[in-house]
């Protein structure tokens, strides 16, 4: 059973580790590399890369087409973490298609994930299969293919390089600078570290963004007292940005660090749309677990080595948030900060997201820099934002669990239409 918790995306990641002591040492070799300190320097590029994104929101209004916003996300949030962890980054950004066939090959092979659970093998084989012969097969897989290789030679560069300052400012330094074994510093692991990095911070960052984007422009929510909600939620945010001094070219993280309704928005978000959907798994090797029902007193005794599971969504949508958990209102967690216990869109404990720092940094800038911008439409001048053709069951909310959460097969996502 354990080797079922195994995240067979990347294989000799963190994430893949089920030894608790192996874990605790590959993650240390990692966790500077996440501070609040190295992130505060990620920040120019943050700016680079959400400037591009409002130049390219700017085309769309110019030219009257409706955008899928979330592809948006998911290149700012690549390129992002990609600079971030490498030094250089695949510019989706500045391409035409923002990197939409790399997109849709990841899709694919998160969608494989359930049959690499169930069958273990088969992903070593996926990874390793001769190029030509995934070219015939699966050519939809070549972008991801080739994105892999690059990780590899990425990493063979860095160790044979002649410059002893080749991984500085990059996620080798810290693992190869530790005092992991010899064993810790392959080519493969730390390529697999790699990709693991670049998954998380691409694809759940950009998808937990449309949840926002979609409840500040859409007509989605048809119920009066939602739209009130929304409408008050809106003008909150406005007046708290304003209040900041943020405006959509000069953006600086000091300016988002302290704005409660801010966090309250990103908090909501990643509630109704955690970057991972799939159940978290966990064992007590030694202790046996006791749970007491807390309305009816009973207690249940869970014996050492039991697997447990549990999806974040199935948690973020309990009755413990309200009446209204389906619904988008961040003013929940001003109003009730002990609602903060029962969060799990990172996880928890020693085996929580250690890119959750730079998620909720990246999400902060994304909603200052556009609705700092932008106003939702409702029939006046200016530049404003409105949902065009998306349904929130078909588009928004969770459909499928592929370890990330999925929409509505045919789905296009979040559309927008941008007027200047």
């Amino acid at each position: 059973m354990p080797t079922l918790t195994v995240n067979h995306t990347a294989p000799h990641s963190i994430v893949s580790t089920i030894d608790h002591d192996l874990h605790r040492k590959r993650r240390g070799a990692l966790n500077h590399f996440f501070s609040v300190g190295s992130i505060r320097r990620l920040e120019p590029i943050m700016k680079t890369c959400f400037s591009k994104l409002l130049q390219r929101l700017e085309q769309a209004g110019e030219e009257q087409t409706p955008v899928q916003i979330h592809t948006f996300f998911k290149a700012c949030a690549s390129d992002i973490i990609t600079m971030y962890a490498f030094g250089e980054c695949m510019d989706f950004m500045d391409q035409d298609d923002l990197g939409n066939k790399y997109f849709g090959a990841t899709d694919w092979f998160f969608r494989l994930t359930h049959v690499f659970a169930l069958a273990p093998g088969l992903v070593h084989h996926a990874q390793n299969v001769p190029k030509w012969l995934l070219r015939y097969l699966a050519p939809f897989l070549m972008p991801l293919r080739d994105r892999q290789e690059y990780w590899i030679e990425k990493v063979r560069r860095i160790r044979h390089s002649s410059n002893p300052e080749a991984a500085k400012g990059t996620i080798f330094e810290g693992i190869l600078n530790s005092s992991l074994p010899t064993s810790e510093k392959s080519d493969l692991r730390l390529a697999s570290e790699a990709q693991l990095i670049v998954f998380a911070g691409e694809g759940t960052t950009g998808m937990s963004s449309v949840h926002f984007t979609s409840s500040y422009t859409g007509k989605q929510e048809r119920n009066t007292m939602a739209l009130a909600i929304l409408t008050t939620s809106s003008s909150l945010t406005y007046s708290e940005l304003a209040s900041a001094g943020v405006e959509p070219t000069s953006v600086a993280v000091t300016q988002l660090d302290n704005l409660p309704f801010l966090s309250a928005i990103i908090q909501e978000a990643i509630r109704l749309h955690p970057g991972v959907m799939a159940r978290q798994v966990r064992i007590s090797p030694d202790t046996a677990i006791v749970y007491v029902d807390s309305q009816s007193g009973k207690q249940y005794l869970v014996p050492p080595g039991t697997v447990t599971s549990m999806s974040s969504l199935d948690t973020h949508l309990h009755p413990v948030f309200g009446d209204d958990s389906h619904q988008f209102r961040p003013q929940r967690w001003i109003d009730d900060p002990t609602l903060n216990r029962y969060f799990t869109g990172f996880s928890r404990g020693s085996r929580n997201c250690i890119g959750m720092t730079l998620a909720r940094r990246e999400m902060a800038m994304a909603i200052a820099v556009i609705f700092s911008r932008y106003d939702v439409y409702t029939g006046q001048k200016g530049p404003t934002l409105e949902v065009y053709e998306t349904d929130r069951t078909r588009d928004i909310d969770p459909n499928s669990d592929y370890i990330i959460p999925f929409p509505a097969k045919g789905s296009k996502g979040l559309q927008i239409r941008v007027r200047t």
